[in-house]
């Protein structure tokens, strides 16, 4: 009992309460937006849809290439240095965020193949998105190298908010389809990218120093392999789906994930809260004793997950109505394949931030995609849309138990 009364008046759990308003705010937002795109796009369209932002999801967190990771680790070291590092990895973002426009502009030529069932014009605003994506990430770094998690929860709020309103006005107009469902998307984080960063967006000339460029890129660039693998890993099975078994599938997949996005929204802002905190550790037991704290507080979640999964077949029904029942297996799966997951948040930010074996991870997590790529491939054909969430699983059982074994050899070594 003293554990936990200990754990709960950390300033992990102060700032894990900032953070998860507004994860809990933005999903249950999302949520409620997910429902209307569902019910109203239908399981083909919203396939479709899925699919759309899932690519973008996969383009725009491979174009960051771990620069927000790296604003983590070195703004709280480099105080007096902080303008040289936010103009350099700012326009280092921008510059990726042109490309990755352009990239999108040459997707659109082949939208058929790429997403089929997808618009040429579809596939050019889900490029707008991942422009408009990567700029927010890259501003959600700052607010956690910061610690200023009210405006990191300030930024979800607003974009979700706004992205609901006006999804809602669109429906009301009966002008709701995938192109504007994704305008909607575009619009509403512009306005929170301005609202939460424009005065320091302002403040940023175009300046770029060498020697911020080099630190960021020798710690990034593991970072940046890694999430390759990481992208992959969440959002590689959609458009794998579409792909093989086709939009339906994709949408019944799809309204099931977003049900668990809570979960993962949760385990991100932990991420968010916790990796700062191992950065700034300069001491072996240290580390240990928090990675220890963070445990029993993964591992109560964990129970709630395994709850909240008896209740799947009116949860499923309730949201999305009888057209997604297929939705309920599918959800179960997901549930288990998180808990997993949900510990190696932890095992992986005292790997990276608190031993610095940040190319132990990518190989972690190039191994995981391939699992995941290997199974899908092999299971679709066989399950169907209960592919991705077994393959899933699956991985993070590997992950989890490699882990494990990295910080015990890791922990004997600092003995």
């Amino acid at each position: 009992m003293k554990k936990i009364i200990g754990i709960l008046k950390t300033e992990t759990i102060k700032d894990s309460f900032v953070v998860a308003l507004g994860l809990g705010a933005s999903a249950i937002i999302g949520f409620v937006y997910t429902i209307l795109l569902a019910r109203s796009l239908g399981p083909i369209n919203f396939g479709v849809y899925s699919a759309l932002t899932a690519l973008a999801t996969i383009v725009y967190s491979l174009g960051e290439m771990g620069i927000s990771n790296s604003l983590i680790n070195f703004l709280p070291k480099h105080t007096t240095e902080r303008y040289q590092y936010l103009s350099t990895s700012f326009w280092l973002e921008f510059t990726i965020g042109v490309f990755i426009f352009i990239l999108f502009a040459v997707f659109s030529l082949f939208n058929q193949r790429i997403v089929p069932g997808s618009l040429g014009t579809d596939v050019l605003l889900a490029g707008v998105l991942a422009f408009n994506y990567l700029l927010i990430i890259y501003t959600q770094g700052v607010f956690t190298s910061d610690r200023k998690f009210w405006s990191l929860t300030f930024s979800q709020i607003i974009d979700s908010a706004a992205k609901i309103l006006i999804v809602l006005f669109i429906f009301k107009m009966g002008n709701l389809s995938i192109g504007t469902a994704l305008i909607a998307n575009i619009i509403s984080t512009l306005i929170a990218l301005l609202i939460t960063f424009g005065k320091e967006l302002y403040q940023i000339e175009f300046d770029f120093f060498k020697k911020p460029f080099w630190n960021i890129f020798h710690f990034a660039k593991w970072i940046a392999l890694s999430r390759v693998f990481t992208v992959m890993i969440s959002r590689i099975d959609i458009v794998l789906l579409n792909i093989f078994a086709g939009s339906f599938s994709a949408g019944i997949y799809s309204a099931a994930s977003r049900v668990t996005i809570l979960f993962a929204m949760m385990a991100a802002g932990l991420g968010s809260v916790i990796n700062p905190r191992f950065s700034s550790f300069d001491d072996h037991h240290k580390i240990l004793s928090y990675m220890k704290k963070l445990l029993y507080l993964v591992s109560g979640v964990a129970v709630l997950m395994i709850g909240i999964s008896f209740f799947a077949t009116p949860i499923i029904t309730l949201v999305y109505g009888e057209k997604y029942l297929e939705s309920i297996g599918v959800f179960r799966y997901l549930v288990l394949a998180m808990i997993p997951f949900l510990y190696t948040v932890v095992f992986n930010s005292v790997i990276i931030y608190g031993y610095n074996k940040v190319s132990y991870f990518t190989k972690m997590m190039a191994i995981q995609t391939t699992i995941i790529i290997v199974l899908d491939l092999i299971l679709i054909p066989a399950v169907n849309f209960n592919a991705p969430a077994i393959a899933l699983f699956a991985s993070n059982i590997f992950v989890l138990l490699a882990s494990t074994l990295k910080i015990r050899l890791l922990l004997h070594e600092k003995r």
